[in-house]
């Protein structure tokens, strides 16, 4: 018996217009439109890919984030749309560390994948006219292939000339190089941190969709100590890169429930500095900026 097609409408018609190389417009004016056998092959093979939970993403092989389209493959995570809050918040800080004159600003994105955040904050940066002079965007990731998917996309929008992607666990391919960011006599030396890191527990991670838990790579989405575990263990890496810089601002993003056990996390490495906590568009605890 041939299995029933559950695909929405919606998402059948974005598989034939990838298919058509078409918009999704374009596929509902032309609906009678005939498919040639290999086109139809495809679309077939894709909707008995779709109905068995793999993400639109992966099946289409790119993500639109922060306005802009991106590769994906499965050794990336998919683009979230609450992550666009922190391309927000980063260029929000450039913005005011640019009024003062002598700044001296290092982007450090940690655990780039796709490399969706620092190549959206690079054509912010582009697009706003800032001097790149001033600032130094560098980006790690653990995987390999996941780095060689972010070099494609920052290719692919004009900005692989302005970032360094660098392959290493968090802060370690940047502590003691020579990306490290040096205090100089009359520049006042600043660096932001924005980090997306794995952040679900394992019970959370166990009730996920199976869109994602069958799909997306576990070692993006999970970390053990309840989901900060990854943070933890950057956040010791801070305390390290505190001695080469003269101010340092950290944005990242976490899981709802973990606003508590996070608070108590940054009093304890960082007891002088103030953790602001800002909700996404369905109105949860989403991300932390936090600075002295």
């Amino acid at each position: 018996m041939k299995k029933k097609n559950t695909i929405p409408p919606c998402e059948q018609q974005i598989i034939l217009a990838h298919i058509l190389g078409k918009s999704r417009e374009y596929v509902l004016t032309h609906l009678e439109m005939p498919l040639s056998k290999l086109q139809a092959k495809k679309y077939q093979n894709f909707i008995k890919r779709r109905q068995k939970h793999e993400p639109m993403a992966y099946i289409l092989g790119h993500k639109e984030f922060y306005g802009l389209d991106f590769k994906v493959t499965k050794d990336t995570l998919i683009p979230r749309p609450e992550t666009e809050h922190l391309v927000e918040v980063v260029t929000g800080n450039l913005k005011l560390v640019n009024r003062k004159k002598n700044n001296k600003v290092t982007i450090l994105d940690i655990g780039t994948g796709s490399g969706n955040i620092i190549i959206s904050v690079a054509k912010e940066l582009k697009n706003s006219k800032l001097p790149f002079t001033n600032y130094q965007l560098l980006a790690t990731d653990i995987s390999k292939k996941a780095l060689r998917v972010a070099r494609h996309n920052a290719k692919k929008h004009n900005v692989n000339e302005q970032i360094k992607f660098l392959k290493g666990s968090l802060l370690s391919p940047i502590l003691n190089t020579k990306y490290l960011p040096r205090r100089q006599a009359g520049k006042t030396q600043n660096a932001i941190i924005v980090a997306n890191l794995p952040y679900l527990s394992q019970k959370i991670y166990e009730g996920t969709m199976p869109d994602v838990k069958n799909f997306e790579p576990r070692s993006a989405l999970l970390s053990e100590n309840n989901g900060l575990a990854h943070y933890e263990k950057l956040f010791n890496q801070i305390r390290k890169l505190l001695l080469f810089v003269d101010h340092c601002l950290l944005i990242i993003e976490f899981s709802p429930e973990q606003k508590p056990a996070l608070q108590k996390l940054i009093e304890y490495h960082f007891p002088a500095w103030r953790p602001k906590f800002q909700k996404d568009l369905a109105g949860k605890w989403r991300v932390c900026q936090i600075s002295p």
